[in-house]
């Protein structure tokens, strides 16, 4: 976007420097997810729902940009947008960001993916692919 206005050069995209980097995640706490289960499931199949609509739909999702954001149309339409697939990133990726956390000095250590990753209340994949 920046280069888009001229404020900036792009010499590489974050992806080419780290492929597949994730860059956000959802965090529930326990006690939310408990006391939630149905709500968190619900707004999960929504997401899930919607990357899809953009994934098929991409020109259209990309006319809402600048609705909800506030971003000019013409950025709205050249955008990078995130490949997302079903919500579930590869451990070996999750790995690879806490490598790079470890070497940078703002992780101690590897962490179990399985004990701070929950995928049990994304959608089933068999529903994934659809957009109703």
């Amino acid at each position: 976007m920046l280069e888009m206005h001229g404020a900036s050069r792009l010499l590489t995209s974050f992806n080419d420097a780290i492929p597949g980097y994730i860059f956000a995640g959802l965090f529930f706490t326990d006690e939310y997810l408990k006391q939630n289960p149905q709500k968190v499931k619900a707004f999960l199949r929504g997401l899930v729902k919607a990357f899809n609509y953009i994934k098929h739909n991409e020109k259209e999702a990309r006319e809402w940009i600048p609705k909800y954001t506030g971003v000019q149309r013409d950025v709205a339409m050249r955008s990078a947008l995130r490949k997302f697939d079903d919500g579930r990133e590869p451990a070996e990726q999750i790995y690879r960001q806490q490598e790079i956390m470890i070497k940078i000095g703002k992780l101690p250590n590897k962490i179990p993916v399985e004990k701070f990753v929950d995928y049990s209340y994304l959608p089933q994949k068999k529903i994934i692919g659809e957009v109703k």
